[in-house]
C-alpha cells in the first residue's frame, strides 16, 4: 500500500509554517536525494517530540515537475486556473516547492524548519515564509467554524488520496492548490451576525447550515456545493494568518482528481449556467496562488534511488 506524506491527512495544530522555494540551476539530481529526506527528518523530529504532534509535507508546483521528474508526470497537474472574474485577482506564484511544518509547539516548527533550511541551503532560495495559527477552537478570522463540512475519518483519506486503481505511479499523492485570502475584516465587522450567516450559509456558532428560509442561493455554502447537492470531494486544511494590517487564510486544498479544483472555482464564481457567484468573495482578496503534488513516500524513495522505471518500488 502506498505511503502518503503524514501532512496530508493530519488533524489540526495550532501552528503551521510554510516555505515557498525556488531551486537553483542545476539541482535536480541532488534534490531529488533531499526531498526524501525532509518526510524522514519530519518523521524522527515527531517521535522526539512526540507531544507536538509534529506533521508536515514537500509538494512540487506543476511548472517545476517536468524538470525534477521528467519520466512521468501526475495526470491531472496543471497551473492554479486564471478565471474570468471581477471577484478574483490571482498572482499565481513562481515557487518551484512548498514545504508545509505543523505542530502544536512553535519553537517545534522552528527546529524543524531551521533543520529543512540548513538541509536545502545549497539548493534553493526561499521566496515566501508564512506563518499560521489556530483561531479560537478553530474558527477562521471570520469568527466561523473553519470548513465544517470537511470530510471526517476515512472519507479525509479519500478525498485527498490518490488511489492506486487510478494510477499506480502516483497512489497515495495528492494534488494541492494553496491560496492566500486577505480578510477585509473592517467591512465584515460592520455586518450584523445574521447578515455574515446569510453569506456564509451558516450557524455562527456551530457551523450547521441554515434552514432553508434563510439559505440564500449566493450563500458560500451553496456555492460551494457541486451540482447544489453535496460538497466537492476536497479535503481542506486551512490556517488564519496575521501579519501588520494584513489578516486571513492561508487555505490548502488536497483531491485525489485535480480536475476538482477547476470545477471548485466555476462554483464559486457563477461561472456555471444558473449559478450565483460566492458572496463571501467580497470580503477576501486572493493575492498569492500555485498548484502543486504531494508524491506518496514510495514515489519519493523511487526517485531518489533510481529505480522510478519500475512501479513496484511504489508500494512497501
Amino acid at each position: 500500500m502506498a505511503r502518503e506524506q503524514l501532512g496530508i491527512c493530519a488533524e489540526a495544530n495550532l501552528h503551521a509554517s510554510y516555505l515557498l522555494c525556488n531551486v537553483l540551476d542545476g539541482q535536480e539530481a541532488i534534490l531529488r536525494q533531499k526531498l526524501l529526506r525532509i518526510p524522514q527528518m519530519l518523521q524522527r523530529l515527531a517521535e522526539h517530540f512526540s507531544e507536538s504532534m509534529l506533521t508536515g509535507l514537500v509538494a512540487i508546483s506543476s511548472h517545476y515537475w517536468d524538470s525534477l521528474y521528467p519520466w512521468q508526470r501526475p495526470a491531472g497537474l496543471q497551473a492554479f486556473p486564471v478565471l474570468p472574474s471581477e471577484h478574483l485577482a490571482v498572482s499565481c506564484s513562481m515557487a518551484d516547492l512548498l514545504i508545509q511544518v505543523r505542530s502544536d509547539r512553535l519553537d517545534v516548527n522552528y527546529i524543524a524548519l531551521q533543520q529543512i533550511q540548513q538541509l536545502l541551503l545549497a539548493n534553493i532560495e526561499v521566496s515566501e515564509q508564512l506563518s499560521g495559527f489556530r483561531y479560537l477552537d478553530g474558527r477562521q478570522l471570520t469568527g466561523f467554524p473553519d470548513a465544517p463540512q470537511n470530510p471526517r475519518g476515512i472519507k479525509r483519506r479519500q478525498a485527498a488520496l490518490v488511489p492506486a486503481v487510478d494510477s499506480p505511479m502516483f497512489a497515495g499523492g495528492s494534488y494541492l492548490h494553496f491560496y492566500r485570502a486577505n480578510l477585509d475584516l473592517k467591512h465584515w465587522q460592520q455586518l450584523t451576525v445574521a447578515q455574515q450567516e446569510e453569506i456564509l450559509g451558516f450557524a455562527k456558532t456551530d457551523g450547521k447550515p441554515l434552514p432553508a428560509e434563510r439559505l440564500l442561493p449566493n450563500s458560500h455554502l451553496q456555492c460551494s456545493l457541486a451540482g447544489g447537492l453535496a460538497p466537492l470531494p476536497l479535503l481542506q486544511q486551512n490556517m488564519p494568518f496575521a501579519q501588520g494590517n494584513s489578516q486571513g487564510l492561508l487555505v490548502l486544498n488536497f483531491s485525489h482528481q485535480a480536475e476538482r479544483f477547476a470545477q471548485q472555482w466555476h462554483y464559486r464564481l457563477g461561472l456555471n449556467e444558473g449559478r450565483y457567484y460566492d458572496s463571501l468573495l467580497d470580503f477576501y482578496r486572493i493575492d498569492l496562488a500555485a498548484a502543486f503534488f504531494v508524491p506518496a513516500l514510495g514515489f519519493l524513495e523511487a526517485a531518489a534511488n533510481g529505480s522510478l522505471g519500475t512501479s513496484s518500488d511504489l508500494f512497501e
